[in-house]
């Protein structure tokens, strides 16, 4: 019970440190690309993520890529159009259906985004090297439960 207990405190810091890296990270601007990135929220920028790989996206596509309902979809799409991010545009054989493209500001921010997610995954392999495989599995195993876990409630 004591190491369990040891793992709740573990975890219960990781969180208030996470937390409090996110306010610093805020407050500071630590990097020109951060400031950027920081002007948007996690589902903007993993739409533009997602329409950087396919080329372009309509509501549905991106919906069902990012697991997110479609009128956040609609919500964050709307700001990144305001923002001259994406760009619409219509099939010729299908002009009900809008599908959204990057424009260079968006192919800009989708590079920065890309850059940041190599950076961190860096930084979480330079950590992961001090584990052994049966650690690292453990690692995975508790990390999945936990994922589990959040989507139940």
């Amino acid at each position: 019970m004591e190491k369990k207990n040891d793992v709740i405190e573990a975890l219960q810091r990781l969180i208030t440190e996470r937390e409090s890296a996110d306010r610093r990270r805020k407050g500071m601007k630590v990097s020109q690309e951060e400031a950027i990135v920081s002007d948007w929220t996690l589902t903007q920028l993993h739409i533009v993520a997602a329409i950087k790989e396919k080329g372009k996206a309509n509501n549905i596509t991106l919906s069902e890529t990012l697991n997110v309902s479609k009128p956040a979809i609609t919500k964050a799409v709307k700001k990144l159009l305001e923002h001259n991010i994406l760009e619409k545009m219509q099939q010729e054989d299908n002009k009900k259906e809008v599908y959204y493209m990057l424009t260079k500001s968006g192919e800009m921010l989708a590079l920065i985004h890309h850059q940041l997610h190599e950076q961190a995954k860096n930084r979480y392999l330079s950590i992961l090297n001090d584990f052994n495989t049966s650690e690292l599995e453990t690692i995975i195993r508790f990390l999945n439960a936990i994922t589990e876990n959040m989507k139940s409630h």
